[in-house]
């Protein structure tokens, strides 16, 4: 695979409870990075997580930080995007999910893209389901 070419995976959040997964999935340090970057940053500034990427190798820590995350409540985005983790060229939104009415109107111009994020927000929530009921653990 190029490296033009490749998927991306990335948690939005805050930057607290980022740097706080990480570390408990074995990310080192700065894992989480800011999209906003402040001379005096807010621990609640959103940050992002990707996988693949420099700072995030193993797509298990990756899923752990994701995990922890929904068990705990902490309110993220979860997007598929393409293109280098420093500068990717797409990014699709898959949590929270597209609203219906959105669907329908994208429908008639995207009808492929709309099933493919009907399929991935179908196999998320049994991911989650599944999470949910293994409870949270650090």
């Amino acid at each position: 695979m190029k490296s033009f070419d490749q998927y991306l995976w990335i948690i939005e959040g805050p930057y607290y409870y980022l740097d706080k997964y990480s570390r408990v999935a074995g990310l080192g340090p700065d894992c989480a990075i800011p999209l906003v970057f402040r001379v005096n940053q807010d621990p609640f500034d959103q940050a992002r997580l990707t996988y693949p990427g420099l700072k995030c190798r193993r797509p298990e820590a990756w899923l752990k930080v994701l995990a922890l995350m929904y068990v705990n409540h902490v309110s993220f985005r979860l997007y598929l995007g393409e293109g280098l983790e420093q500068s990717p060229t797409s990014l699709t939104l898959l949590r929270p999910a597209v609203h219906k009415d959105l669907q329908a109107i994208l429908g008639f111009a995207a009808r492929r893209k709309v099933l493919e994020l009907q399929r991935y927000e179908a196999l998320l929530d049994r991911a989650f389901s599944l999470l949910h009921r293994m409870g949270p653990g650090e």
